[in-house]
């Protein structure tokens, strides 16, 4: 049947059918996977395989669908059908307990209900009549939300779930040691927030959107894929408590921008791998020894706490090197390793930097422009004042300029000078000492070929 799956259950309301439907609007591949386990469902049923009872919540009573032959397959239907088919009216208040020991649970109420679910239920279907706030501690199973808008939370030690996404949804894992994942659906917009140690696994496909969103503390990693042709949203957990204390969710991210591209922001255990794919991106490290690759066009790569390395293709790329990061604010760029090479311009702004190290393109028609300020302004409104750096350029020429300017790029107040140009140690290169002690290192660049007048605010190959 294509469009919309039904559960039929012979006899079970004097032969009514069509109790709970799956919309056209899921992807065929699981509408085809969803209609197959059904009729498996409605098989088992009717060969008194498996026991059934439909819970009609508008009255809170329990009607038998079939005769009680099983306890080891349990399905439990909650609807607002009474025994014969008819529907119930009424809203439903407070929580509806899903009964002990139920393996395949489904909801097709009408309008807003809240489900308490047990571990040992393994498949769940929230139909799309029905916004559903269900719950669950612990176990391990597959979780359909097949529309409209669901609130699904799991909690407890090693829990293990599997949701699939297709409405306006919300997904909160906040469990210990466990594996969970989310495959966003369709055209759905979900919302993922990670606690505790769980472990997720986030994919977007189709046309959904997903964001991802790490709770206080959180110390689960998360590995993202986007195969949807919409951007996404990966961001760090950083809070702030009422004394002031800032607090990280120490965590890993591993995240894939396919053609969608997207906002992505590392974890603050470090160690993240973040590649916009070839959408546009904007890429921002967390911890130490982050790896950041964008491919789109109009791209923004930041750097996070140090040791990390930046590489940008495609088109137009902005490096922000030892400024500020998301939540934590303004960061040191230690040992960091920055390439572009992609067309167009290459911008690199520059910040508090130590012994690091920058390529520029080289590709044709491609211009890098390295602005090193001397203060800035960060998101919060504190004023910054910058200064002995040291970072070496190993490739700079002719497409390339040095700018030497404040938090608003431009010259003066706030703006480091040019005080000397003297031969790197070896002949190696050139070092230009600036008025605020920072030290830039020209590998491979002589004396003269540096075009740089002292107490000014320019340096240009010549």
């Amino acid at each position: 049947m294509s469009g919309t799956s039904i559960l039929t259950v012979n006899g079970a309301y004097n032969g009514q059918t069509g109790l709970l439907s799956v919309p056209s609007a899921l992807p065929q591949s699981v509408n085809t996977l969803l209609q197959g386990y059904l009729d498996g469902l409605a098989g088992s049923i009717g060969g008194g395989e498996a026991s059934y009872v439909n819970y009609n919540a508008a009255t809170g009573m329990s009607v038998n669908g079939a005769s009680v032959l099983s306890s080891s397959n349990f399905i439990e239907q909650i609807t607002n059908v009474d025994s014969v088919g008819g529907t119930t009216s009424g809203s439903v208040s407070g929580v509806v307990s899903v009964a002990s020991g139920v393996t395949d649970l489904f909801v097709q109420y009408p309008g807003n209900i809240t489900v308490a679910g047990v571990s040992t239920t393994d498949f769940v279907l929230l139909g799309s009549s029905s916004d559903v706030a269900y719950s669950v501690s612990g176990g391990a199973g597959s979780i359909f939300a097949a529309g409209g808008a669901d609130s699904i939370s799991v909690a407890g030690s090693d829990a293990n779930y599997a949701v699939a996404s297709s409405g306006n949804d919300t997904v909160v894992f906040n469990g210990t040691d466990g594996n969970d994942s989310v495959n966003a659906e369709g055209s759905a917009t979900t919302r993922v927030f990670v606690g505790g140690s769980d472990a997720a696994t986030v994919t977007a496909s189709d046309s959904a959107q997903a964001s991802v969103v790490f709770l206080s503390k959180a110390g689960g990693n998360l590995d993202f894929i986007n195969n949807s042709s919409q951007a996404q949203t990966i961001y760090s957990g950083s809070y702030t408590t009422s004394g002031g204390e800032a607090i990280y969710a120490v965590n890993a991210v591993t995240a894939f921008g396919g053609t969608g591209g997207g906002f992505y922001v590392g974890g603050r255990g470090g160690f993240n791998y973040l590649d916009g794919g070839t959408g546009n991106s904007t890429l921002v490290g967390g911890g130490a020894s982050d790896t950041l690759v964008a491919g789109g066009s109009n791209n923004m790569l930041f750097t996070g706490v140090g040791a990390e390395t930046l590489i940008g293709g495609g088109v137009n790329n902005s490096y922000f090197v030892g400024l500020e990061d998301v939540g934590i604010g303004t960061v040191s760029a230690v040992g960091d390793l920055v390439s572009a090479g992609g067309s167009g311009q290459q911008s690199f702004v520059l910040g508090n930097l130590t012994a690091v190290t920058l390529t520029g393109s080289t590709v044709t028609g491609a211009s890098n422009i390295y602005d090193v300020l001397g203060t800035y302004t960060t998101t919060g409104g504190q004023a910054e004042t910058l200064g002995g750096s040291s970072f070496t350029i190993t490739d700079f020429g002719s497409s390339d300029t040095i700018l030497l300017t404040n938090g608003d790029y431009k010259f003066g107040s706030g703006a480091a000078t040019v005080e000397t140009v003297t031969s790197a140690l070896g002949g190696a290169g050139s070092q230009i000492l600036l008025s605020d002690g920072t030290v830039i290192t020209l590998k491979g660049v002589s004396t003269s070929h540096v075009n740089a007048q002292v107490g000014g605010h320019t340096i240009t190959y010549q």
